[in-house]
């Protein structure tokens, strides 16, 4: 059997059953018991009446020892004892002590409660008819002013269940209510929004990145065929020719690698590191050696990855000398909460049109797409990624050489989204992973 109460319209509707069906009875015993105080009240103020023109009688030596009257209120005049009489069941009596004629007199006021008595009763069933019916009413209304409310709710979720992995470009109607459930539909649209927009970079990243690796696969397999089934020499030119393709294969899954892993947001390695003693290291690999200024004070020492930002600058440099004629320069420099790594080449620079353009993966700025000249576009694309899950980033300008220069930077405290975060200890097995296939 279904719970009727099940769900936010059935817990709202009991909930303000209950709570309307305590304060309807709070409210009618309040006003019950305020009726019969106020009929009291009357019932006696009436026999005080009463009382005043009977102690006028006596006093004026009519010989009134009673009174009656029609609303049916009875007074009676005794010689005090000092003690007042007993009150009659079912009655009001109200008692006044006079001295007349030197004689202490009692007056006594007796009214019968069966009118207020009856009254109160009328009143009672009348509460035990009202307060239950009220509270189902109210009750009532409380769910259907919950059923209306939440329908844009249902809409989402309808619409939600309709959505697959193709996507359907349909968004939530958004109602006109300025409450939660508008701010709901709106958030619910901008999350679809993102979905198509990350679905639709996950399908250019497949097909960029299947071109790049189908590329030197087919050289691959080329110079295979040319062995197998043409008869070509074995020799040691094409075993260079074998090794450095398969290299560049390696290279290219090696990026594709460590480009999802940081999409992943896998936990980073954090410790500080002086980011001049990596820039050193890296530019003395570069052949010829790239040029370095750094400051020897460890003022450049700021919480990160090192084997990120070493595999980032490696990127930066490896960029600069495949473009600069002659001159490598690398500047490391801390500037307020930054510290940045400079790159510049005296090659022919980049227009600055493109430049926005040069950390987007696949982004190639020569028109011939040349392997050997612009890379596979992955490069600066792992430099922009490194530096964002660092909370830094990554940009391109003119170059004091006369070419480019291309610079990363990143906070000296970590980042606010890294400080004081703790990495495990194989919290960047994979990365070493990744940089091992190739």
């Amino acid at each position: 059997m279904t719970n009727p109460f099940h769900g936010v319209r059935g817990r709202v509707t009991f909930t303000v059953l209950v709570v309307s069906a305590a304060l309807y009875s709070l409210v009618g015993t309040i006003g019950f018991v305020r009726i019969a105080s106020s009929g009291r009240e009357a019932i006696e103020e009436r026999i005080d009446e009463v009382l005043d023109e009977f102690e006028s009688a006596v006093r004026l030596g009519t010989g009134t020892t009673s009174l009656s009257t029609a609303d049916g209120v009875t007074v009676t005049a005794v010689v005090s004892t000092g003690t007042p009489p007993p009150t009659p069941a079912g009655t009001l009596q109200v008692v006044r002590e006079v001295e007349v004629a030197g004689t202490d007199l009692l007056l006594v006021g007796v009214s019968s409660q069966a009118r207020l008595t009856d009254s109160l009763r009328s009143l009672y069933r009348g509460l035990w008819l009202a307060i239950p019916l009220a509270s189902i009413v109210t009750a009532l209304m409380a769910g259907l002013a919950t059923r209306r409310a939440l329908r844009p709710v249902g809409a989402i979720t309808d619409l939600a269940a309709t959505i697959g992995g193709a996507g359907t470009g349909t968004r939530v109607p958004v109602p006109d209510t300025g409450d939660e459930i508008e701010r709901l539909a709106v958030t619910v649209n901008e999350m679809l929004d993102r979905i198509d927009e990350g679905r639709a970079a996950q399908r250019q990243f497949t097909s960029d990145a299947a071109h790049e690796l189908r590329t030197p696969l087919m050289a691959l397999q080329g110079e295979l065929e040319l062995v197998q089934h043409h008869s070509a020499p074995v020799d040691d030119e094409l075993l260079q020719r074998l090794v450095a393709l398969s290299g560049r294969l390696g290279a290219r899954i090696d990026d594709l690698v460590l480009l999802s892993t940081l999409d992943e947001a896998r936990p980073l390695a954090l410790a500080p590191v002086d980011l001049a003693d990596i820039v050193r290291d890296e530019a003395n690999a570069v052949v010829p050696p790239a040029t370095v200024h750094a400051p020897a004070d460890g003022s450049a020492t700021a919480v990160v990855d090192g084997v990120l930002v070493a595999r980032a600058v490696r990127n930066l440099l490896a960029n600069a000398r495949r473009h600069a004629t002659t001159d490598v320069a690398v500047t490391v420099e801390v500037a307020g909460d930054r510290v940045w790594v400079h790159v510049d080449d005296d090659g022919p620079g980049v227009d600055p049109a493109v430049r926005d353009e040069m950390f987007r993966r696949f982004a190639r700025l020569d028109e011939a797409r040349s392997v050997d000249r612009g890379g596979a576009g992955l490069g600066l694309a792992i430099v922009a990624s490194v530096a964002e899950s660092h909370g830094g980033g990554a940009v391109a300008g003119d170059s004091p050489l006369g070419g480019a220069r291309l610079s990363l930077w990143l906070p000296l405290g970590g980042g606010p989204r890294y400080r004081g975060f703790r990495a495990h200890p194989g919290a960047h097995d994979c990365l070493v992973m990744a940089q091992s296939v190739a």
